[in-house]
Protein backbone atom coordinates (compact mmCIF):
# COMPACT_ATOMS: atom_id res chain seq x y z
CA UNK A 1 0.00 0.00 0.00
CA UNK A 2 1.97 2.94 -0.72
CA UNK A 3 1.24 6.55 0.71
CA UNK A 4 -2.03 8.03 -1.42
CA UNK A 5 -3.62 4.51 -0.92
CA UNK A 6 -2.57 4.92 3.17
CA UNK A 7 -3.72 8.26 3.19
CA UNK A 8 -7.33 7.24 1.46
CA UNK A 9 -7.96 4.46 3.53
CA UNK A 10 -6.65 6.31 6.80
CA UNK A 11 -9.26 8.93 5.63
CA UNK A 12 -11.99 6.08 5.53
CA UNK A 13 -11.43 5.22 8.93
CA UNK A 14 -11.51 8.23 10.54
CA UNK A 15 -14.95 8.50 8.65
CA UNK A 16 -16.31 5.66 10.11
CA UNK A 17 -14.75 6.42 13.38
CA UNK A 18 -16.53 9.85 13.07
CA UNK A 19 -19.89 8.35 12.03
CA UNK A 20 -19.83 5.66 15.24
CA UNK A 21 -19.24 8.68 17.54
CA UNK A 22 -21.64 11.13 15.90
CA UNK A 23 -24.41 8.32 15.68
CA UNK A 24 -24.30 7.40 19.39
CA UNK A 25 -21.44 4.70 19.42
CA UNK A 26 -19.30 4.95 23.25
CA UNK A 27 -15.76 6.26 22.76
CA UNK A 28 -13.88 2.47 23.63
CA UNK A 29 -16.37 1.50 20.72
CA UNK A 30 -14.32 4.08 18.80
CA UNK A 31 -11.30 3.46 19.26
CA UNK A 32 -11.28 -0.29 19.23
CA UNK A 33 -12.81 0.22 15.99
CA UNK A 34 -10.54 2.34 14.43
CA UNK A 35 -7.71 0.20 15.97
CA UNK A 36 -8.69 -2.88 14.22
CA UNK A 37 -9.65 -1.76 10.90
CA UNK A 38 -5.93 0.21 10.88
CA UNK A 39 -4.49 -3.17 11.75
CA UNK A 40 -6.37 -5.04 9.07
CA UNK A 41 -4.83 -2.53 6.40
CA UNK A 42 -1.53 -3.48 7.19
CA UNK A 43 -0.78 0.10 9.34
CA UNK A 44 2.58 -0.71 11.66
CA UNK A 45 0.50 1.41 14.44
CA UNK A 46 -2.68 2.63 15.11
CA UNK A 47 -3.24 5.64 18.06
CA UNK A 48 -6.47 6.80 18.33
CA UNK A 49 -7.60 9.22 21.11
CA UNK A 50 -11.44 10.10 21.15
CA UNK A 51 -14.04 12.30 23.52
CA UNK A 52 -17.89 13.16 23.38
CA UNK A 53 -17.12 15.53 19.95
CA UNK A 54 -13.93 15.11 18.68
CA UNK A 55 -11.45 12.57 17.30
CA UNK A 56 -8.21 12.25 16.57
CA UNK A 57 -6.04 9.59 14.94
CA UNK A 58 -2.94 8.51 14.05
CA UNK A 59 -1.13 5.79 11.43
CA UNK A 60 1.84 5.15 10.88
CA UNK A 61 2.36 3.22 7.42
CA UNK A 62 4.65 -0.09 7.04
CA UNK A 63 7.32 2.50 5.25
CA UNK A 64 8.01 4.51 8.78
CA UNK A 65 5.83 7.48 7.35
CA UNK A 66 2.41 8.72 9.94
CA UNK A 67 -0.11 10.88 9.65
CA UNK A 68 -2.67 12.38 11.66
CA UNK A 69 -5.60 13.60 11.37
CA UNK A 70 -8.19 15.36 13.96
CA UNK A 71 -12.15 15.30 13.29
CA UNK A 72 -14.70 17.65 15.17
CA UNK A 73 -17.97 15.78 15.86
CA UNK A 74 -20.30 18.99 16.01
CA UNK A 75 -23.66 17.00 15.60
CA UNK A 76 -24.31 14.17 17.42
CA UNK A 77 -27.86 12.34 16.03
CA UNK A 78 -28.47 9.28 18.04
CA UNK A 79 -29.23 6.67 15.67
CA UNK A 80 -28.78 2.78 17.06
CA UNK A 81 -29.67 1.26 13.34
CA UNK A 82 -26.83 3.31 12.05
CA UNK A 83 -24.45 2.26 14.84
CA UNK A 84 -25.52 -1.50 13.94
CA UNK A 85 -24.27 -0.91 10.45
CA UNK A 86 -21.05 0.85 10.95
CA UNK A 87 -20.13 -1.75 13.55
CA UNK A 88 -21.10 -4.67 10.38
CA UNK A 89 -18.97 -2.76 7.64
CA UNK A 90 -16.01 -2.38 10.04
CA UNK A 91 -16.05 -6.57 11.07
CA UNK A 92 -16.61 -7.10 7.21
CA UNK A 93 -13.77 -5.00 5.98
CA UNK A 94 -11.39 -6.75 9.02
CA UNK A 95 -11.96 -9.56 7.83
CA UNK A 96 -11.53 -9.00 4.12
CA UNK A 97 -10.29 -5.77 3.59
CA UNK A 98 -11.55 -3.41 0.71
CA UNK A 99 -10.23 -1.13 -1.78
CA UNK A 100 -10.87 2.44 -0.47
CA UNK A 101 -13.43 3.12 -3.22
CA UNK A 102 -15.71 0.52 -2.09
CA UNK A 103 -15.19 1.37 1.67
CA UNK A 104 -16.05 5.23 0.79
CA UNK A 105 -19.03 3.63 -0.88
CA UNK A 106 -20.26 1.75 1.83
CA UNK A 107 -20.01 4.94 4.05
CA UNK A 108 -22.11 6.71 1.83
CA UNK A 109 -24.68 3.82 1.90
CA UNK A 110 -24.93 3.90 5.61
CA UNK A 111 -25.08 8.16 5.66
CA UNK A 112 -28.18 7.63 3.38
CA UNK A 113 -29.68 4.62 5.57
CA UNK A 114 -32.94 6.45 6.90
CA UNK A 115 -34.61 3.77 9.32
CA UNK A 116 -38.42 5.43 9.04
CA UNK A 117 -39.91 8.11 6.69
CA UNK A 118 -41.35 11.44 8.49
CA UNK A 119 -44.72 10.41 8.71
CA UNK A 120 -43.35 7.37 10.63
CA UNK A 121 -42.18 9.25 13.00
CA UNK A 122 -44.11 11.40 13.32
CA UNK A 123 -46.18 8.61 14.23
CA UNK A 124 -43.94 7.14 16.42
CA UNK A 125 -43.93 10.81 18.41
CA UNK A 126 -48.22 10.59 18.93
CA UNK A 127 -48.02 6.98 19.90
CA UNK A 128 -45.49 7.36 22.49
CA UNK A 129 -46.20 10.32 23.94
CA UNK A 130 -49.61 9.48 23.95
CA UNK A 131 -49.06 6.38 25.92
CA UNK A 132 -46.21 7.75 28.50
CA UNK A 133 -49.24 10.06 29.40
CA UNK A 134 -51.75 7.55 30.28
CA UNK A 135 -48.76 5.09 31.87
CA UNK A 136 -48.54 8.07 34.50
CA UNK A 137 -51.86 8.18 35.18
CA UNK A 138 -53.65 10.49 32.64
CA UNK A 139 -56.90 10.26 31.11
CA UNK A 140 -57.92 9.58 27.06
CA UNK A 141 -58.09 13.36 26.89
CA UNK A 142 -54.84 14.25 28.25
CA UNK A 143 -53.33 11.42 26.13
CA UNK A 144 -55.08 12.92 22.91
CA UNK A 145 -53.86 16.46 23.71
CA UNK A 146 -50.19 14.56 24.15
CA UNK A 147 -50.23 12.66 21.16
CA UNK A 148 -51.02 16.30 19.53
CA UNK A 149 -48.03 18.06 21.29
CA UNK A 150 -45.93 14.86 20.38
CA UNK A 151 -46.33 15.93 16.66
CA UNK A 152 -45.92 19.35 17.50
CA UNK A 153 -42.29 18.05 19.08
CA UNK A 154 -41.67 15.85 16.28
CA UNK A 155 -41.86 19.38 13.58
CA UNK A 156 -40.20 21.47 16.33
CA UNK A 157 -37.53 19.34 16.44
CA UNK A 158 -37.25 19.34 12.49
CA UNK A 159 -37.46 23.19 12.02
CA UNK A 160 -34.82 23.08 15.21
CA UNK A 161 -32.36 21.08 13.20
CA UNK A 162 -32.03 23.49 10.40
CA UNK A 163 -30.58 26.24 12.61
CA UNK A 164 -27.71 23.63 13.89
CA UNK A 165 -27.74 25.19 17.80
CA UNK A 166 -26.11 23.91 20.58
CA UNK A 167 -28.15 20.99 22.13
CA UNK A 168 -29.35 22.79 25.87
CA UNK A 169 -30.52 25.48 23.71
CA UNK A 170 -32.45 23.62 21.37
CA UNK A 171 -33.87 21.23 24.30
CA UNK A 172 -35.20 24.81 25.80
CA UNK A 173 -37.15 26.11 22.56
CA UNK A 174 -38.32 22.72 21.82
CA UNK A 175 -39.70 22.38 25.28
CA UNK A 176 -41.19 26.22 25.20
CA UNK A 177 -42.76 25.91 21.68
CA UNK A 178 -44.34 22.10 23.25
CA UNK A 179 -46.03 23.76 26.53
CA UNK A 180 -46.95 26.63 24.78
CA UNK A 181 -49.35 24.40 22.02
CA UNK A 182 -50.08 22.54 25.23
CA UNK A 183 -51.89 25.95 26.81
CA UNK A 184 -53.16 26.93 23.89
CA UNK A 185 -55.03 23.65 23.95
CA UNK A 186 -55.98 24.17 27.04
CA UNK A 187 -57.05 27.46 26.42
CA UNK A 188 -59.67 26.46 23.75
CA UNK A 189 -61.11 24.34 26.31
CA UNK A 190 -59.73 21.18 25.69
CA UNK A 191 -60.24 18.62 29.32
CA UNK A 192 -56.92 17.94 30.60
CA UNK A 193 -53.82 18.14 32.88
CA UNK A 194 -50.96 20.33 31.45
CA UNK A 195 -48.59 18.24 33.99
CA UNK A 196 -49.65 15.02 32.63
CA UNK A 197 -49.80 16.29 29.03
CA UNK A 198 -46.49 17.99 29.45
CA UNK A 199 -45.18 14.35 31.07
CA UNK A 200 -45.43 12.14 28.11
CA UNK A 201 -43.68 14.73 25.77
CA UNK A 202 -41.08 15.12 28.34
CA UNK A 203 -40.39 11.40 28.23
CA UNK A 204 -39.92 11.70 24.35
CA UNK A 205 -37.29 14.41 25.38
CA UNK A 206 -34.89 13.40 27.71
CA UNK A 207 -31.74 11.83 26.53
CA UNK A 208 -31.89 8.36 27.90
CA UNK A 209 -29.31 7.12 25.47
CA UNK A 210 -26.45 10.21 26.15
CA UNK A 211 -27.00 9.61 30.13
CA UNK A 212 -26.43 5.68 29.54
CA UNK A 213 -23.42 6.35 26.69
CA UNK A 214 -21.47 8.51 29.35
CA UNK A 215 -22.41 5.87 32.45
CA UNK A 216 -20.80 3.52 29.76
CA UNK A 217 -17.59 5.65 29.32
CA UNK A 218 -16.81 6.51 32.85
CA UNK A 219 -17.07 2.39 33.24
CA UNK A 220 -14.57 1.66 30.54
CA UNK A 221 -12.32 4.54 32.03
CA UNK A 222 -12.94 7.13 29.83
CA UNK A 223 -13.44 9.62 32.57
CA UNK A 224 -13.75 13.00 30.39
CA UNK A 225 -15.94 11.99 27.80
CA UNK A 226 -18.53 10.30 30.46
CA UNK A 227 -18.24 13.66 32.75
CA UNK A 228 -18.25 15.43 29.42
CA UNK A 229 -21.45 13.41 28.93
CA UNK A 230 -23.50 13.32 32.40
CA UNK A 231 -23.17 17.13 31.94
CA UNK A 232 -24.47 17.61 29.10
CA UNK A 233 -27.28 15.14 29.57
CA UNK A 234 -28.04 16.86 32.89
CA UNK A 235 -28.07 20.53 31.29
CA UNK A 236 -30.65 19.16 28.65
CA UNK A 237 -32.68 17.89 31.41
CA UNK A 238 -32.37 21.46 33.26
CA UNK A 239 -33.31 22.91 29.44
CA UNK A 240 -36.17 20.60 29.04
CA UNK A 241 -37.65 21.63 32.63
CA UNK A 242 -37.54 25.15 31.93
CA UNK A 243 -38.57 25.34 28.55
CA UNK A 244 -42.05 23.54 29.83
CA UNK A 245 -42.27 25.90 33.24
CA UNK A 246 -41.58 28.80 31.29
CA UNK A 247 -44.70 28.33 28.79
CA UNK A 248 -46.59 27.51 32.06
CA UNK A 249 -45.76 30.79 33.95
CA UNK A 250 -46.11 32.56 30.92
CA UNK A 251 -49.60 31.30 29.69
CA UNK A 252 -51.80 29.52 31.97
Amino acid sequence: MNGTEAHHIGNCIITLGEDLLRYGGEVSRVEDTVYRLGMAYGFRSVDCLTIMNCIIISFTCSDGETFTQMRRVLEIRKDMEKVRACNGLSRELCAEPREAEIFEQRLEEISRQQSYLAWQMCLIYMLTSASMTLFFGGSLWDAAASGAAGAALYLSGRFMDLARMQNFVTSYIEAFMVGSAICLMLALGLPGHYDLISMGNIMLMISGSGLMTSVRDMINNDLLSGMMGLVSALMGAAAIALGFVSAALLFM
